[in-house]
């Protein structure tokens, strides 16, 4: 019988395993609220977003946003279906090719979230870098706005 050879890193064991498709569906299913708290901030501060000429980076964020809301809805399947898989064949007591493959693709998943985490991490310090220029120009056009009817008053 041919069997593959898994080499035994830690996060291998079955419990392991269960604890980080837990940790990452719970992850996972926070960044789906945190996208649409980010893109009510994008439509709530619209207008200070037009007055700063942030427009079309604004629409590349949103476009982006809508991205990592499919790909996240995606990877949340993939996790559920890896807990189910993992299930299943930690219940039976027979191991091989099946053990190696489950392993195989929770190491993809593991490659997988990661990725998605630093791209979403990078997306979402790129959002609040828009909203503060947005915020910051409204603020000294305010500024500016008012040192000049002032000047004129006197």
């Amino acid at each position: 019988m041919n069997t593959r050879q898994s080499n035994n890193y830690g996060w291998e064991k079955p419990e392991l395993m269960h604890q980080n498709l837990i940790m990452w569906h719970s992850r996972l299913s926070f960044i789906i609220k945190e996208l649409d708290f980010l893109n009510s901030l994008l439509n709530e501060h619209v207008f200070s977003i037009l007055e700063s000429n942030l427009v079309i980076e604004t629409e590349s964020l949103i476009e982006k946003l809508n991205l990592l809301k499919t790909e996240v809805s995606n990877l949340l399947h993939q996790v559920n279906e890896q807990k189910n898989e993992l299930q299943i064949l930690f219940k039976d007591a027979k191991q091989g090719d099946g053990e190696w493959d489950c392993k195989h693709h929770h190491r993809k998943i593991m490659i997988k979230v990661h990725e998605f985490d630093s791209n979403y991490q990078a997306i979402k310090k790129n959002i609040f870098s828009v909203v503060k220029r947005a915020i910051r120009h409204k603020k000294q056009l305010k500024i500016d706005s008012n040192s000049g009817s002032q000047i004129g008053n006197s």
